[in-house]
C-alpha cells in the first residue's frame, strides 16, 4: 500500500477500508473511520469523480451494512446505471437493491433508467 497515499481518499480500496474499519479498538474509532471515509465519498460525488464512482459504491454498500446512513449514494448508483459498461451497471443495480426502498423520491427515475436499459 501506498503510504503517501491518504487512506481516506477516494482512491483508497474497499479492502483497506475495511482493515481500517476492523482495526479500530472502539465504536468511536469505527465511526470516525466511517465519518472519514463519507466525507471523502461526499468530496468525490461533489467533484463528479467518475473513475472511482464504482468503488466509492461499493464502499457505501459496506457501510449501509454497518448500519450507518447513506442516502447520499443514492443518485450515485442511477449514475452507475446509466453508465456504458457492464461492470458499472452491475454495481449500479446492486447498490439500489441496498440503498433504496419503497419510500424513496428515487424510484421514479429507477423505473424510468430500467425501461432505458
Amino acid at each position: 500500500m501506498d503510504l503517501s497515499m491518504n487512506p481516506f481518499s477516494s482512491g483508497t480500496r474497499l479492502r483497506d477500508m475495511i482493515r481500517a474499519i476492523r482495526a479500530s479498538k472502539t465504536a468511536a474509532e469505527e465511526r470516525a473511520v466511517v465519518r472519514r471515509e463519507c466525507a471523502a465519498i461526499r468530496a468525490a460525488i461533489s467533484e463528479n469523480d467518475q473513475d472511482y464512482r464504482h468503488r466509492n459504491m461499493a464502499k457505501l454498500m459496506f457501510i449501509h451494512m454497518l448500519g450507518y446512513p447513506t442516502h447520499f449514494g443514492q443518485m450515485e448508483c442511477l449514475k452507475l446505471i446509466a453508465a456504458a459498461g457492464f461492470p458499472e451497471k452491475r454495481i449500479g443495480y446492486l447498490g439500489l437493491t441496498l440503498l433504496l426502498d419503497e419510500r424513496q423520491e428515487v424510484l421514479m427515475l429507477v423505473t424510468n433508467s430500467l425501461k432505458q436499459s
